[in-house]
Order: structure tokens, then sequence, then C-alpha cells
């Protein structure tokens, strides 16, 4: 079994340190361990998404991996941007299970040449099938101040790389930093919290989605076990995952119950994955004609003076 990390800060910092304790962990369980740098990344938005970068070789690492660890520092609340940037360019369609399963699928019962390779919404290289291999994965989030809302929304960003490939989460931890470069190395509660992260992960690689057991925190959400409500309407909603859940008052104390029809609705069910993609060819069998799009998108085109950084 081989397990990858991705560290997210500066090299030799506290979230590279407790990354590679959780790793360190898992290689005594017996498996094969590397990391990747994040800072070491050559990455292009997505505007210039035709540009070479080091996305695709990144997400070809991942795909060989049986499990990744993702381990991030905190950002005014969130992980790094560069971070956001690598799951928007190296996922999609051709890492989501369901595009992939459709487009195997569509090959294997011998549809037209031109579809064997090609999904209705634009997976246009041949699907691997390494997407569908079953994976786990372990969060880290490292926050420099004491206060846990400003670290809110670390741990949901890096969800945002789990759900496509339909990881199964088994552990995920939240700390705050003493400060200075590495400084998470002076406290060993939270070097021994990674190192079980690691075992967590570690000892449940090659399990079937559903078999994996979160062995974290258990959180608000029963799906992502984060605590990042949103309220919607009449009813409650994870904004990490999307399951689906009502408010209650219990003793005086506010909390929300998930019925299994409302967890369904999370981004880490098949269930909610199948919809999704059922919901985007809908989508896709609605786009106006082309010629159309461009006679009514001309009146924008130079109506605003577009101003660029100088270039040498």
């Amino acid at each position: 079994m081989r397990l990858l990390g991705l560290a997210c800060g500066q090299q030799e910092g506290s979230a590279e340190v407790l990354l590679k304790a959780a790793l360190t962990a898992a290689a005594r369980e017996g498996t094969a361990v590397e990391m990747v740098r994040l800072t070491d990344l050559s990455l292009v938005t997505a505007a210039t998404a035709d540009a070479r970068d080091d996305a695709a070789w990144f997400c070809d690492q991942l795909l060989d991996a049986d499990g990744v660890i993702v381990s991030s520092p905190t950002y005014t609340r969130s992980a790094p941007g560069a971070l956001k940037l690598l799951i928007d360019r190296a996922f999609g369609p051709r890492t989501d299970v369901v595009f992939v399963r459709e487009a195997l699928a569509r090959r294997e019962h011998g549809r037209a040449e031109q579809e064997e390779t090609r999904s209705p919404l634009g997976l246009d290289t041949a699907p691997d099938p390494r997407v569908l291999k079953p994976r786990v994965a372990g969060f880290i989030a490292v926050g420099g101040c004491p206060s846990p809302h400003w670290r809110t929304l670390t741990l949901p960003t890096l969800h945002a790389l789990a759900f496509p490939l339909h990881m199964a989460v088994a552990d995920q931890m939240e700390v705050p930093t003493p400060g200075g470069l590495g400084g998470i190395a002076t406290d060993p509660v939270a070097v021994a919290r990674a190192e079980r992260l690691g075992g967590a992960v570690a000892r449940q690689l090659g399990l079937p989605h559903d078999e994996v057991r979160f062995l974290g925190e258990p959180g608000t959400c029963p799906m992502c076990h984060l605590d990042l409500i949103v309220l919607r309407g009449d009813h409650a909603e994870c904004g990490t995952c999307g399951a689906e859940g009502r408010f209650v008052v219990v003793d005086g104390a506010v909390r929300v119950d998930f019925s299994p029809t409302g967890t369904a609705s999370s981004v880490h069910t098949l269930t909610e994955l199948d919809a999704h993609y059922r919901e985007l060819l809908g989508t896709a069998a609605l786009e106006p004609d082309p010629q159309e799009i461009d006679k009514h998108a001309a009146a924008f085109r130079d109506s605003v003076r577009v101003l660029r950084p100088p270039r040498p």
C-alpha cells in the first residue's frame, strides 16, 4: 500500500512537521510513504489552463496512491490559495468517480468510436480506471491563532480534495501552533495526535469506502464530521458536504438531526455524486447554440477597458 502526503505550508513548518509525524507512524504500519510539497509545484490559473503545469503530475501521483494525508496551515481562516488552485486544476470530470464509471461503461458496451473516450460532459481523455480504486484520506489543519473561529474553513477546504474521488476520510485534526518555523514540534500532544491520524489512515488502506471507520472527533455532521452548518430556509445543511438535517433544541441546547435521506445528499456519498452527474447532463442538454451565444455576447466583448500589468 502506498500513502501520499501533501504538505501545504512552508518547508519544515508546523504543517509539514505534523505531516511527517503522521507519515512516519503510517510507515510503522508497513505502508510505503512519500510526500509532495505544494510549494514545489508550478501551477497556473484556470484562465491559462492550456499552459503546462504540475497539476497533472500531482494527479498521477495521487491516482497511484492508496491514500493521502493533507496537512495545511491556515491563511485568513482557510487553506492557502495555492491548494485551492491545485484542487481546481487537478480535479474535475477526469477524476470524478461517476464521470469515469460512466465513461468506462460506455466503452465497455461498445458505443460509437467517438464516445469511447469522451464523456458527454467533456471528459476529453481516456477514462483512467485508477480513479475507481478505493482510497483513504486524513486531514491536518494548523492555525497560528488559538481562537478556533480563525481556522473555521481550513478543514472544509481540504475535503474538496476527497469527495470527487470518493475517498473515505479516516481521521482529521485541527490544532493551533505555538509559532515559529516548525514550532508545533514542541507540542507533544499535537505530534502524538498526528501520529494517531497516520495510523488510522494506514491501517484502513485498501478497504472499500463504506468499511472505513472515521476515528476522529465526531463533529456535528455524521458524514464529514465537521461543524460548519448553514441555515437553508427551514432546514440545516452541512456547509462542507451538503448533508441535510433540521435544527432541534434539546435541554436548551441547539443541535442538528440528520435523517438517512438527508445524509444521502452529502457529496461524500455516491448517491449525491451520481445525482450531480445526472443534473449536469440535464444542464448540458439545455446549452444554447454557440451562434446564439456569440450573438448575445458580442455586446459585452469591448464594453469595458481591460487593464493588464506591464510585461518585460
